[in-house]
This record gives structure tokens, C-alpha cells and sequence, in this order.
């Protein structure tokens, strides 16, 4: 069924561009923001179906640089999040277990389960997020810190951070929320 979905997706992008070059230049420019839209929605479905097929067929295990896994997460990230968005990454060195891009899905879904929780306080969203990693004795994390509001970080009451954990579980890997300020981590042993 995963590959039906993705079939079809494929399919709507392969559409959209063609629509888009066919259209005289007067009605493209009318279109354009529409036509963008759509483009960044499927996207958005296009990495989602690639995190739930981590999820329900994980692959072999391999071992993925985690600065390239970064690198694919904001790719991933990138159509959910808000163009005034700005995330900054502190230190990428390392290496993780990964199977099938669970690593880089789950990561994708914290920053967008962070950027769309708002401030309490304020009501808007995040702003800004920072990725930093840290690596100790036998153990790596990654965090991501949000200056908006928390997230529900209950399986019971978030779809995002109900997946992250999954995809946490497939590389036996932790989500944490910080107990000391807005946002979660993601550990290694």
C-alpha cells in the first residue's frame, strides 16, 4: 500500500510540473503561488510516506554520518516549516546507527513537532530552532531547543511524536523531551 501511495504521489508532482510549464506566462505567474503550494505539499507527503516505511519495513542496519543525517532531517523538515524559520546546528560529528532513514525521519518530525507548537504566553510559533550534539562515554544525543512552546510529547495526544518514538525504537534509540527548556532529545547508546 506504501508503494501505491508513493506511486501516486509521484504521479501528482509529475502533474503539477507539467501544469506549471504548460501554462502561458500570464496565467503562470497568476498560478505560481498556488502551484507552489501544491509543490511543497507533496513534498511534505512524499517525506512522510518515507518515515512510516522506516517504520514498517526497516532495512539493514547501517552506520550514517550524523552530519549527513542532519543535512537529510532539514531536507526532510524543510516543506512543513514556515519560511521565516531559522535553524542553526552546533557540532556534527559522529556516527549512528540508522535503518532506512529512521534516524533522519525521526529528527525531521521533532523540528517539525517543535516549530509548530506555539508560546504559550505569545500564541506564535517557533522562530527559531538549534540542533546541538553531544557525545560522551558510549553515548551520543542530539537535541533540539525551541524558543516557541512545547510540545505534547505523549503518543496518546501527538501523531509527530508518536512517530518519532517509533522511529527512535527501530534504531533502539530514546526520545526525551528537556526537562529544563523547550524541546526534546534524541539518544544513543
Amino acid at each position: 500500500m506504501g508503494d501505491e501511495f508513493r506511486n501516486q504521489v509521484t504521479r501528482l508532482v509529475a502533474g503539477t510540473l507539467q501544469l506549471r510549464e504548460g501554462l502561458p506566462r500570464d496565467a503562470a505567474s497568476e498560478f505560481a503561488p498556488a502551484l507552489a503550494d501544491m509543490e511543497s505539499s507533496l513534498d511534505s507527503l512524499t517525506g512522510l510516506a518515507k518515515c512510516l516505511d522506516a517504520v514498517v519495513k526497516p532495512g539493514e542496519q547501517v552506520i550514517s554520518d550524523l552530519g549527513d543525517v542532519i543535512e537529510r532531517a532539514l531536507a526532510l523538515a524543510r516543506p512543513w516549516l514556515h519560511s521565516e524559520m531559522r535553524i542553526s546546528v552546533a557540532g556534527r560529528s559522529g556516527a549512528v546507527r540508522n535503518r532506512s532513514g529512521a534516524v533522519e525521519c525521526a529528527l525531521a518530525t521533532m523540528l517539525v513537532s517543535l516549530a509548530r507548537s506555539p508560546d504559550p504566553a505569545t500564541g506564535r510559533p517557533a522562530r527559531d530552532l538549534r540542533i546541538e550534539v553531544f557525545s560522551g562515554r558510549g553515548t551520543l544525543a542530539v537535541e533540539i531547543e525551541s524558543d516557541g512552546g512545547r510540545p505534547l510529547a505523549s503518543s496518546t495526544s501527538s501523531w509527530r511524536w508518536a512517530l518519532a518514538e517509533r522511529l527512535a525504537d527501530v534504531v533502539g534509540a530514546t526520545l526525551e523531551p528537556l526537562p529544563d527548556r523547550v524541546g526534546a532529545s534524541l539518544r544513543f547508546q
